[in-house]
């Protein structure tokens, strides 16, 4: 049974941060095998959710059967603790988040003196008279 575990990520807001450990212990009541999680850090909220100005966010990944996911998300909305959740099929890689690279920009002045171009018109050529022309296009024209 347990080719058929898929892997899923869990984000939450909790009023505290002791709830990390209980909802570790609910996912494990279920079956669910947690795999990796992310530290709590306390943010404050954009709007109140709760009538809660700021809350405790984290994440944990797990792996379980796909008929728990919809039972765990039952659990959790009865759950007076946890503010909002949200349980997604992890990636199948991931990546981790590398700080910008500062890099050195080219100064847009450039150190060198600037020559002036040299500006140079066409010669103008002789104008033909009309004999001339119409000579020069029977010659096109054959």
């Amino acid at each position: 049974m347990e080719k058929d575990n898929k892997k899923y990520e869990i984000g939450f807001l909790a009023k505290n941060e002791g709830f990390k450990d209980e909802l570790a212990k609910i996912l494990t009541n279920f079956g669910a095998e947690i795999s990796e999680s992310g530290a709590m850090s306390r943010i404050k909220l954009a709007y109140p959710i709760k009538k809660e100005a700021s809350a405790f966010f984290s994440y944990i990944y797990f792996s379980g059967q796909p008929e728990i996911v919809e039972k765990i998300s039952d659990n959790l909305k009865l759950n007076s603790e946890i503010l909002r959740h949200i349980i997604i099929k992890a990636p199948a890689v991931r990546q981790t988040i590398q700080a910008p690279v500062k890099r050195m920009r080219r100064p847009m002045v450039s150190e060198k003196p600037v020559e002036k171009a040299e500006i140079r018109k066409p010669k103008p050529q002789a104008a033909l008279s009309n004999e001339a022309l119409e000579k020069k296009l029977e010659e096109i024209l054959k």
